[in-house]
This record gives C-alpha cells, structure tokens and sequence, in this order.
C-alpha cells in the first residue's frame, strides 16, 4: 500500500497552526489522502503565542488589507496579496466559528473576549485535532535536505521523516526561551535563501549616555523622533513617547525600532506642531521669545510651564540648558534661550539595542522576501519549500499586525502546499 503524502509544518505557534488547518481545508474539499504533521521543538506548541499581549493576545485589528498593509514598514507591498486572501475578517470570522467569542476595542483591537491568550491557543489546538493534524513535539529539526523530489527531515532524536512539501514557520529571535531561536533561518540558508540579518523590533531602546531616565514613567502624545545618522538617516516619525528608566519606549519607538541599529543617532522633538509635523529649533526659539515678550516679569519656568508639557521634563530642560529658571524671563537672552529650544525640539541621543532581542516582540530580518512568492509563500528557489510567519523579513507595528501577519502568510502557504501535493501526486 502506498504511504500517503505528508505535508510537515516545522513550527507549532500560530503561523505554523494556522498553515496546518489552511492545508487540511483544501485537502479535505479535495479529499485528497495526506497527512499534515507538526514538528515543535518544545514540550508544547505556542509558547510564544501566549505571551503576546501581556498574556491577553490581541490577535488583529479591526480594518481592510489595505489599511493593515501599511503597517508593516517597507514590507507592504509583498504582504498585501496574502492580507487580501485571508484578511481580518476572516480571521475574526474563523475563530468565532470556532466558538471563541471576540471583542473589538475602540481603538479597533481585537481580543478574545476572555482576554487569555490561553484560549486562543487552545481553539487552534482543538481546531488541528479535529482536522487530524499530527503532532510530534520535542522534535526540533536539525537538517533539511531536497532529494528527489522529496524532503528528507532529521530531527535531533534520532528520527528522518520524508515530506512531499514543507512550511518554515518557525518564528525569529525574540524571547529565545520560548524557542525562537533562529532554528528556521538556518534551515532555510541550508537551501540557498538568502538571510537578512536578523535584529530586534517592536523593542524600545537604551539610551546609555544620557540622563532623560531619571523622568521614567513621563509621557509625551505626541513626539518626533528622527534619525540622524546610519543607513536609515533622514527617516522620522511621530507619535506616543515613553520615558524608561533605562532610554525611550512607547509606539513611537516601538514601531519605528526596526530601522534602528546600536549606536545611531537620533533627536526628539517633545513639541511637534500640531499636525505631527516636527518644529525646528529655530521655530520653537521664536515660540518662547513670543511667549517671553507677554510675560517677561513672570519667571522663565513660569512662562516655560505654560507650554503643557510635564513639570518634572521643564525642569530636566533647564537643567541640561544651564539656564536658571527662576530668573525673570525678560532677563534670558539668545545665547540661553537656543539651546533650550534645542533640548525641547531637537534633543540628541545615542541608542543602544544591545540585549533588545531578548525581549522584543518581534524580530526584523528573516528569509529574503524577492526569493519568496508573495501570493503563495512558496520558495522561488526550491520547489515544495514554504515560508509563514516570523521567520520572514516581515514586521509589524504593535496591536496585532504581527499576528495578522502569521494568520495571512500561514494560510496562504498552507493553500498552495496543500494544492501542490494534491495537484503532483496521482490520487
């Protein structure tokens, strides 16, 4: 008898799940005899799952593949297909089908109404059980070669299996004590993909050489913040800001991570002009001398204050200024008030993201995006060989677009594995 063909997903997080069910969908509604295997190198699938959301998992956000797509940086334009093939509202869609109820928050987040990641998981657990996925955890691969026309799989305990088809969904570098650890990019550079080089994202950053921790906890909506030197000089964003006791965090820094490297240079605008766009030093000098010439008997902190930005920052700003706050503030001249303009527009700092990976959300860098195709996932240079998730040069911003991103890519590649195994192989 003839042994069925097998589909192997190498990952069990929520890419590497979803794939599965994709593929068992369209084997099923072929009735095609395959069987669809799991390999998790940990005791238990979707570690890395559970974490998400401080434990609440915000699986999506409530808006078109169009709208999603631009939050994923310069990686819009491959994710768009799979965004429009399996796009939030079917994935709101799926998991309430499969009887997990969801809540969507105002700001169009999208939650298990349990708010327990726990619950996800356990849906998508359930759902492969159904589907007949197989699972085979404490089963990390440690080689993956191409031979006639088939996939030889060695797992480091001793096990081969043969796979007609294969889907790398194995994460990338972020919180390694869950197992992303790095396992697919090697796998995949084994097969000649090109790899870029893997970093942190969705991280904040360290501002070693600078005092701004000592307003840990401050906040600023909104701020700019841009690149001033490195390969990504000239970028700039606005957007919330958050002070660490160890440099800068918040969305603004957040989503913007990606296009950072340890030891760029970037300045702060703590008062952007109103539209977001960012206000010049020059721009914010002409701002004080208007607000001084009103109220030149009151004291420089005084009229500073007025500017609604935190009290405990005002008094960071003179401090790193040299200027003495309580002098009257018709008594400030130019050559005082320049460098506190400087400090509340234009403030300079050096980034650190030395240790970020271990507790970034996300990871930059991956598998080359021109070796992959964009609609089905599949390898433009081996034939059979998938990508879903993480594992990809994909990132997103944060509020469930990294997620969104598993669901689209893994269903996708599970699609297109699915129909090639059923397409290449007699009945």
């Amino acid at each position: 008898m003839k042994v069925p063909a097998r589909l192997v997903v190498i990952g069990g997080g929520p890419a590497g799940l979803f794939a599965a069910l994709s593929a068992c969908s369209v084997l099923k509604a072929s009735s095609f005899p395959a069987v669809v295997t799991v390999l998790e190198r940990n005791a238990r699938l979707g570690l890395k799952l559970l974490a998400t959301g401080s434990g609440q998992c915000n699986i999506t956000q409530n808006a078109s593949p169009e709208e999603m797509a631009t939050h994923y940086g310069d990686k819009s334009r491959f994710l768009l297909p799979a965004l429009k093939a399996c796009p939030p509202s079917q994935v709101m869609d799926r998991f309430s089908a499969w009887n997990l109820p969801l809540v969507i928050r105002g700001d169009g987040k999208v939650f298990p109404r349990s708010l327990r990641a726990r619950d996800v998981l356990d849906t998508l657990q359930e759902q492969c059980i159904k589907a007949k996925v197989e699972f085979q955890r404490d089963s990390r691969v440690s080689a993956l070669i191409r031979e006639n026309d088939s996939f030889h799989i060695s797992i480091e305990n001793g096990t081969t299996l043969v796979a007609d088809a294969v889907i790398i969904a194995t994460g990338g570098l972020s919180y390694p004590t869950t197992g992303s650890t790095g396992d697919g990019y090697a796998l995949a550079k084994s097969l000649g993909h090109t790899i870029i080089t893997p970093h942190a994202a969705l991280t904040g950053v360290y501002t070693p050489q600078s005092t701004l921790g000592n307003l840990s906890g401050i906040s600023f909506t909104p701020a700019g913040l841009t690149i001033l030197t490195g390969p990504e000089k000239g970028r700039y964003w606005s957007g919330p800001l958050l002070i660490t006791h160890t440099g800068i965090s918040g969305p603004l820094v957040l989503n913007n991570s990606r296009y950072l490297t340890s030891g760029d240079e970037v300045s702060l605008c703590f008062l952007p002009h109103e539209d977001g766009t960012l206000r010049t030093p020059l721009e914010m000098e002409s701002l004080l001398k208007r607000l001084i010439a009103n109220q030149g008997s009151l004291q420089l902190q005084t009229v500073l204050h007025q500017l609604d930005l935190p009290k405990a920052f005002i008094s960071w700003v003179l401090q790193e200024s040299g200027v003495d706050g309580g002098h009257k503030a018709a008594e400030v001249g130019k050559k005082q008030l320049a460098p506190i303009a400087q400090a509340l527009v234009a403030t300079r700092l050096s980034v650190s993201l030395k240790g970020c990976l271990e507790k970034a959300m996300a990871t930059a860098g991956g598998v080359a995006l021109s070796e992959v195709n964009r609609k089905t996932m599949q390898s433009q240079l081996v034939e059979g060989l998938y990508f879903a998730g993480e594992v990809l040069d994909i990132d997103g911003d944060t509020g469930g677009y990294n997620l969104q991103a598993a669901w689209s890519t893994g269903w996708a590649a599970g699609q297109a594995a699915a129909v090639s195994i059923s397409t290449a192989l007699p009945k």
